[in-house]
């Protein structure tokens, strides 16, 4: 086993920060891009022959 120093405790802290945060803006961006690309799927409940009829023009 080997001694744990300071210098190496500040660069795994640094090391997780570090993931952390690319973590935080990756799942952003992947949120984004999710939003940007996905359609809105509605629903057929309503999807009736008189539907038209009921939309405000």
């Amino acid at each position: 086993m080997g001694i744990i120093t300071n210098s190496y405790v500040m660069q795994l802290t640094f090391q997780a920060f570090l993931i952390l945060i690319l973590g935080l803006v990756l799942w952003r961006f992947m949120v984004a891009y999710s939003k940007k690309s996905s359609k809105p799927k509605g629903s057929s409940y309503f999807d009736t022959k008189y539907k038209d009829k009921w939309k405000r023009k």
